[in-house]
């Protein structure tokens, strides 16, 4: 199996928090990861459709357009529903995560998070390495 080339893989981070991008980005480089960021479901809908993601990390509550309905215009459309979606979350939205899980997101990270944790689980849904 050859091994897989990091920088060829595209993140996308969507959360209206600019300083929860910007910790996402930083950890996602500093391994090598191309990340780009879109501040809400809206804006990142436009930047997906334009040019597929490897993966997204996806708030789930945002203004304008939240990560549910985002997940619910990618689970409808065959060219997108295969981009591996992990949820950002905070505590306590379980009926979120469970219709999340229903559309098609691959697992969530709950806030606050420990940044290695988080880039071994980008990883391990992009089939890297394993958990």
């Amino acid at each position: 199996m050859e091994p897989i080339d990091i920088k060829s893989k595209h993140v996308l981070i969507v959360d209206d928090e600019a300083s929860l991008r910007t910790l996402v980005r930083a950890n996602l480089e500093v391994d090598g990861f191309n990340v780009s960021e879109a501040v809400d479901g809206i804006e990142a809908m436009k930047m997906i459709k334009k040019s597929l993601p490897d993966l997204i990390l996806l708030d789930i509550m945002m203004p304008g357009k939240d990560g549910i309905e985002v997940l619910e215009e990618l689970a409808a459309d065959d060219r997108l529903n295969r981009i591996p979606v992990i949820l950002l979350t905070a505590k306590g939205e379980l009926e979120d995560l469970e219709k999340g899980a229903a559309l098609g997101a691959r697992g969530h990270i709950t806030k606050p998070f420990d940044p290695e944790q988080m880039v071994r689980t980008v990883k391990a849904a992009l089939g890297i390495m394993r958990l």
